[in-house]
């Protein structure tokens, strides 16, 4: 197999796979192994890629071009032709012994003297001094044929052209009551050769993520297919599952999918030749990508009992994205605390007021009824039996479960030089210990913070604002060493001097004594003695995986997981702080939620779904400060492809810097203002090319918007007036109202309270709209807003697929009292089976 990849571009992929299984012998030669081909492979040959070799290209309007090698090739890699002549000498044959690339060039030339193709004429060394060529080119020719035909005679028997006009209707595939509909395949804007080659460009890659079929509004309405939904597509020759794109712009009783997914996590539900037919044109020998019957059907897969284990970020988003594609699994929430699906993020604001409890919850308790979920709050499991696909709880019952999702989040790391037994000595990972601190510490007190991470400095900033006196031991002499540079290490370090922190840099706990009247004493390793009333730690944390082990569950430091956050054992997930995806582990709440919604979507049958990494990121939330950091903070050192785009000013205390590696930003540190950090986190993690775009790094002269309204998001500074001005604005999606205004694309602990002022706002502006006076149109239904049924109908025959929400806003019906509510309800759902039928 060479220059190919049967798999991707042959019709019937599911019967070119098989073959590929049984064949006896497979060599595949290419210049990747992460051809599909290459897993069936006996032999994978290294071929040499275009600028590492000589040669020439022929273009589309018959030009030829000769090719100059521009870098050797890596490794043991060859060319094509090198290959193949090394092999054909070694087996036997003759006239394989080329003494160059000319040679073989001028070997070709002159089979096509004679030809209509004719190039006998042409040469290497002509095609480097006279440059680009087009053919025929017959031997004493002094320039190459710029146009064909002009002689009106054509390559037909008798010179005379024929037109060869298509048939009225293609019936290549006639579609039949089992296959209604007609599929065609094609290519989409910027993604060629399959996604091979441009799959590699991330600029690309960004333009279309997803796969999709398209489907005309009519077609869908006829199948009760809604935008998104995940269809199943079936043909004589295979199926697909696919997302539904409804549009105007693909003919009624066609289909159309695009051919560039291939396999996803081990599926070939994307494959568009699972499809197509093997049927050739008898002429051409061309593939009949274009017609083949098929049938579409919304996917709905069998309902499951699934188990979560844990209630923090990671679990509401899993369970929240089921219920959003309809799942009708039954769900169990296992939660060892009484409060299910809370910020913890938020912690250190509600131990000291600036946000309550009902800040830091996600869901209101009236949607969470909604999600019809099966809570165990304050029951711990206890033991995992995969065998049996069974859990047991606390109180020893065991509960049966088709998917279990283990969410168990992390714990904090503890020095065995710390007792935490001793009374004052507290660690941050619940409401509980939270409420415990609150109690314990008093304004005036003297607390040590034992760790200057992220959680330890916004502890230190949190107590700071209620008078405490506060003593922070760094093990290392770097503050956030893990997060930050040197210099931005020592700016943050003069900011919190300043603020009355006594940092003890490069020291650690030796011991900590409880002293007669309840006070503390801790002992450092350098021989300082800090009387304080508390000692909190916050050194790090650890995934809690004690639970995995014994069930046969690969772990390292997390739970192991594939692209669909999916373990060894197929039946059980993974997912937050627990879950090591390429042997990487992720500890913050954005990255848990989009693991979340991988798994989910992926259990409800979306194959596109998968999860491919993320950008590690960190916000700190300290008073009179903006500071984050996205990806890394240094530069390997002695590695020269790395650049730094730095802009710093002390005084100040401003500083910014941008990581470039090959072309992409890999890591910036933005501390002063982070007006920069949505664009700079989306070119980090999609590894956008930079291009011209580096010279406007740190140079956009971009002015920081004012907060509008109370905050809501501290990560990116935006308002509730903010996010109504660009509400008002039609900005309606949740997910385009978060890109527009940079609310939620932080660390991600305001994402449910935007959610809600976006709810809030529509309901708002839907009853506020002003609507024209319109008369009544047969039987009065809303007496409140003057609407009859005729009024209703006009608007449902406009838009067939219009939904109850948008219908009452065209015609202002149920926005006063809403009492007439269940006669729309009624009236909207009978016009649409009256239409269906």
């Amino acid at each position: 197999i060479i220059c190919t990849n049967p798999l991707v571009s042959l019709p019937n992929a599911r019967l070119v796979e098989e073959a590929m299984k049984k064949a006896r012998f497979v060599v595949v030669q290419d210049i990747s192994t992460n051809s599909i081909s290459c897993e069936y492979a006996d032999v994978v040959l290294p071929a040499a890629g275009w600028a590492e070799k000589e040669g020439t290209m022929t273009n589309s309007d018959r030009r030829i071009s000769h090719l100059s090698k521009i870098k050797e090739a890596p490794g043991e890699a060859k060319s094509d032709i090198e290959i193949l002549c090394h092999f054909a000498k070694n087996m036997g044959y003759k006239g394989f012994d080329f003494n160059s690339v000319a040679d073989i060039f001028a070997e070709h030339a002159r089979l096509t003297k004679g030809t209509k193709i004719d190039i006998s004429g042409l040469s290497h060394e002509r095609l480097i001094s006279g440059g680009t060529t087009q053919w025929p080119y017959p031997t004493g020719a002094k320039q190459g044929t710029e146009r064909l035909f002009t002689d009106n005679q054509f390559y037909t028997p008798d010179g005379r052209a024929k037109i060869n006009a298509p048939a009225p209707e293609n019936l290549s595939d006639a579609p039949t009551d089992d296959f209604p509909l007609i599929l065609t395949t094609g290519r989409i804007r910027d993604q060629w050769h399959t996604m091979t080659k441009t799959a590699k460009v991330s600029r690309l890659r960004q333009h279309i993520s997803d796969s999709f079929v398209e489907i005309h509004p009519e077609d869908a309405l006829t199948y009760a297919i809604e935008p998104n939904e995940i269809v199943e597509l079936t043909t004589p020759h295979g199926n697909a599952r696919i997302k539904a794109k409804i549009t105007d712009e693909i003919k009624q009783g066609t289909i159309f999918v695009p051919m560039h997914w291939g396999k996803i996590a081990g599926s070939d539900l994307l494959r568009a030749n699972n499809l197509t037919s093997s049927r050739i044109d008898a002429q051409s020998k061309e593939p009949d990508f274009k017609f083949t019957k098929v049938s579409i059907q919304r996917y709905r897969k069998p309902a499951e009992k699934i188990v979560v284990i844990g209630a923090g970020d990671a679990a509401f988003k899993f369970v929240s994205t089921l219920r959003e594609f309809k799942s009708e699994d039954e769900i169990h929430v296992f939660s060892d605390e009484s409060d299910p699906f809370y910020n913890r993020i938020l912690l250190p604001d509600f131990m000291f007021g600036s946000k309550t409890w009902k800040d830091l919850q996600k869901i209101s308790q009236e949607e969470l009824e909604k999600l019809s979920l099966i809570l165990h709050t304050k029951n711990r499991i206890h033991k995992i039996d995969s065998l049996r696909k069974i859990v047991t709880d606390a109180h020893g019952v065991e509960h049966q479960y088709d998917k279990l999702v283990l969410a168990t989040g992390s714990k904090a790391t503890i020095s065995s030089s710390i007792d935490m037994n001793i009374p004052g000595l507290f660690s941050v990972r619940s409401k509980r210990d939270a409420e415990r601190i609150v109690d314990y510490i008093q304004p005036g007190d003297s607390v040590v913070l034992v760790g200057a991470g992220l959680l330890g400095i916004e502890m230190a900033g949190a107590l700071n604002e209620k008078d405490i006196s506060i003593h922070m031991i760094n093990r290392v002499g770097r503050l956030m060493n893990r997060q930050l540079d040197k210099i931005s290490a020592e700016i943050l370090q003069d900011i919190m001097v300043e603020s009355g922190v006594n940092l003890y840099q490069n020291d650690e706990v030796e011991t900590i004594l409880q002293n007669n009247d309840q006070s503390l004493t801790v002992i450092l390793k350098s021989g300082h003695k800090i009387d304080c009333k508390s000692v909190i730690v916050a050194i790090g944390i650890s995934p809690n995986t004690e639970l995995a082990r014994n069930t046969g569950i690969v772990l390292q430091r997390g739970v192991v997981v594939n692209d669909v956050l999916q373990t060894n054992d197929p039946s059980i997930f993974a997912i937050g702080e627990i879950a090591e995806h390429n042997d990487t582990l992720y500890g913050i709440s954005i990255v848990a939620e989009e693991q979340a919604v991988v798994a989910a979507r992926h259990l409800c049958g979306d194959v596109s779904a998968n999860f491919l990494g993320s950008t590690n990121l960190n916000i700190l939330k300290y008073p009179g400060l903006e500071l984050c950091t996205i990806g890394i903070s240094e530069s390997p050192k002695n590695d020269k492809s790395y650049e730094e785009i730095i802009f710093v000013d002390r005084a100040s205390r401003y500083y910014k810097k941008c990581i470039i590696h090959n072309n992409v930003m890999v890591g910036a540190i933005l501390l002063g203002d982070k007006i920069e950090f949505p664009e700079f986190k989306d070119l980090i993690k999609q590894k956008t090319e930079l291009s011209e775009k580096r010279k406007q790094l740190l140079r956009n002269g971009k002015a920081v918007k004012p907060v509008i309204g109370r905050l809501v998001c501290s990560c990116n500074n935006v308002g509730d007036g903010n996010l109504w001005e660009e509400i008002d604005n039609k900005t309606v999606n949740f997910e385009k109202l978060c890109l527009a205004t940079g609310a939620g694309t932080g660390c991600g602990s305001c994402r449910p309270e935007v959610k809600a002022i976006l709810v809030a706002r529509l309901k708002y502006n839907m009853a506020n709209k002003p609507k024209p006076a319109s008369p009544v149109i047969g039987k009065l239904v809303c007496k409140c807003r003057k609407v009859g049924e005729g009024n209703l109908l006009i608007e449902i025959e406009k838009n067939r697929s219009i939904g109850y929400d948008e219908l009452c806003e065209l015609t202002n019906a149920a926005t006063g009292c809403g009492k007439c509510k269940p006669e729309i309800e009624t009236f909207l759902q009978s016009q649409k089976e009256s239409i269906a039928v």
